[in-house]
């Protein structure tokens, strides 16, 4: 079955796979999946033209809970491209994504 996304309100994109990404403001983004989410920093900044630019702001530590062990760098690069497929969806352009470990 290939995956389909749809727009829920105005900054969120739900996948028919299960996960979801939102925006509740300008500085927050949050991954969900299966119960599970990560809160991510974000800033909008306009590009010549006057549109925004979104520059996404990783973790040093990324886990679902405080406790939790890491998650591999698998899965955070899994998570990244569907926060960008998601940008996508929305017509909302990545300026950067910062990786703290980078």
């Amino acid at each position: 079955m290939k995956e389909t996304l749809r727009i829920i309100g105005k900054y969120t994109v739900e996948s028919s796979s299960g996960w979801k990404v939102e925006l509740p403001s300008f500085d927050v983004l949050i991954y969900e999946e299966e119960g599970k989410s990560i809160r991510l920093e974000l800033e909008a900044r306009p590009d010549v033209q006057g549109e925004l630019e979104w520059i996404l702001y990783t973790r040093e530590r990324w886990t679902w809970r405080e406790n939790d062990e890491p998650l591999a760098r698998e899965k955070i690069s899994e998570i990244l491209k569907r926060i960008e497929l998601a940008f996508w969806k929305l017509d909302m352009k990545i300026k950067e994504i910062v990786d703290p470990i980078m």
